[in-house]
């Protein structure tokens, strides 16, 4: 976890808005998604997120969804998705942070794919559906702490206060805070409700917030900044290259997160 925590602590010390940057492995292809990701590291991202593709991703709206449909359709899988993250990770010194649904985690072995990742330099997990009132739960904090992985929680503002304080009390890295409920994709509104949650959670954690879910401009980022360390870009950024051939689509990656900065 030692590159997350240096980069946290420079986005920190920065004072400027950092930025996690989502993608689906596999997405449109492996080789492309390789590509893609490297390109975005490049253009200013501090922290990547790469989702294993998963046939029923309950949290990701029709973007996200298609993407990870497209994947699989195309050959995805756990395991050529980790090798792809492998080669990511030996290639740049930024954090790189799985997302993966459950299911995907408990079907290779919860403690087996810990060690596999964090022998591949990974930095945390993102599980979003990750069951937090069942034993499970306890093999996956166990593991993440055995193997020095950042349990990156996921919070909504319509949780009730025990479940955020048990999310809190399990949470180290940063803390990934919804900016609206729903699915990912929609288009979120700032608003003051948005913004006394996030204070909320301030006041309930030292960790660093993330804030994501629907966030696609400048106008939003700048909105959001004084109230979270990172903003989280997943969908609107698939957009700009979904269905265009691949030097298109870097160049549109390009101005997409130019326009975000």
């Amino acid at each position: 976890m030692i590159k997350l925590t240096k980069q946290l602590e420079k986005i920190k010390m920065s004072g400027q808005p950092g930025f996690m940057m989502h993608l689906v492995a596999g997405y449109p292809d492996m080789e492309s998604s390789r590509v893609i990701a490297k390109n975005i590291l490049e253009e200013g991202a501090d922290i990547l997120e790469v989702q294993i593709p998963f046939s029923d991703p309950v949290a990701d709206g029709p973007v996200i969804a298609g993407a990870n449909e497209k994947a699989l359709a195309n050959g995805a899988t756990v395991a050529s998705s980790l090798a792809m993250i492998k080669g990511l990770v030996a290639e740049t010194e930024k954090p790189i942070i799985i997302m993966s649904y459950f299911n995907i985690i408990y079907r290779y072995g919860v403690s087996a794919f810990c060690e596999t990742v964090s022998s591949m330099g990974v930095q945390g997990l993102i599980v979003p559906d990750y069951p937090v009132d069942e034993d499970a739960a306890d093999q996956l904090l166990d593991a993440c702490k055995a193997y020095d992985l950042a349990f990156i929680q996921v919070l909504a503002s319509t949780s009730r206060a025990e479940r955020i304080q048990t999310l809190l009390h399990n949470a180290t890295g940063f803390v990934y805070c919804t900016a609206r409920t729903g699915i990912t994709g929609k288009k979120t509104v700032v608003n003051e409700q948005t913004l006394t949650y996030l204070e909320r959670i301030r006041k309930l954690t030292e960790l660093p917030i993330a804030v994501g879910f629907g966030l696609s401009s400048k106008d939003q980022v700048s909105a959001l900044h004084s109230h979270a360390e990172i903003m989280i870009v997943g969908s609107a950024l698939i957009k700009t290259y979904m269905n265009k051939p691949l030097p298109e689509g870097l160049d549109a990656i390009k101005r997409f997160i130019k326009s975000l900065t």
